[in-house]
């Protein structure tokens, strides 16, 4: 009975043995994990930071855009749009007036003659034309234009230089090709700053998405 029990003991304590080294194996495995874990919390943490602050940086950097937009609302609240560039016109002048100013192509006539007798007889001036700003930006309160085609660079510069008297008031004559830029710039100013905003909204609602 006894060599019995002590065969049990030595299957047991042979038995313990064979196993411990496994377990040591297990508890040290468990102890290597712990520092790999902690890496990808912190990689994962310095990841949220990042992401956070560039949204903060992409949301300062739309309310600046947005800022610009309105300023330049404020600035020309209906701007002249264009389907494409425009064609130079060099030998075009522009007069600019107020609405109340109710001219007709007689009263712009009759102040061309004043500097150039005659200039429609003897083909010095080609063309008078109006444009109402007011409709053709969809607003009111913008000055109209006269545009006067004339022949020559000669007859042009001649009109730079005098301008137009109408009744007691006298109005200057620009170059319709700076003025029409002018427009034009606007033009481009605004659609960029529009384009802006719509890509930063993509994105960030992309962003979203993927979140």
């Amino acid at each position: 009975m006894q060599e019995m029990q002590k065969e049990e003991s030595k299957a047991k304590s042979g038995l313990g043995n064979w196993w411990d080294p496994d377990c040591k194996q297990n508890n040290n495995s468990s102890l290597e994990m712990s520092p790999n874990l902690a890496l990808l919390s912190e990689t994962i943490h310095a990841s949220n930071l990042g992401r956070s602050s560039i949204l903060k940086s992409t949301k300062r950097h739309l309310k600046q855009i947005i800022l610009e937009y309105e300023a330049l609302d404020l600035e020309m609240p209906c701007i002249r749009k264009f389907q494409k560039p425009p064609a130079a016109q060099p030998l075009t002048l522009c007069m600019e007036c107020t609405p109340e100013k109710d001219f007709c192509h007689k009263d712009i006539l009759k102040a061309i003659e004043k500097i150039v007798p005659k200039a429609l007889e003897k083909r010095r001036v080609c063309r008078i034309q109006f444009e109402n700003m007011n409709v053709i930006c969809g607003t009111a309160g913008r000055k109209n234009r006269w545009l006067i085609t004339v022949s020559d660079f000669q007859t042009r510069n001649l009109f730079l230089r005098s301008g137009l008297v109408i009744g007691k008031d006298y109005f200057l004559l620009r170059r319709h090709d700076d003025v029409i830029m002018e427009d034009y710039k606007l033009h481009l100013r605004r659609a960029l700053a529009r384009k802006k905003i719509l890509d930063m909204l993509s994105n960030s609602t992309d962003e979203d998405t993927l979140d």
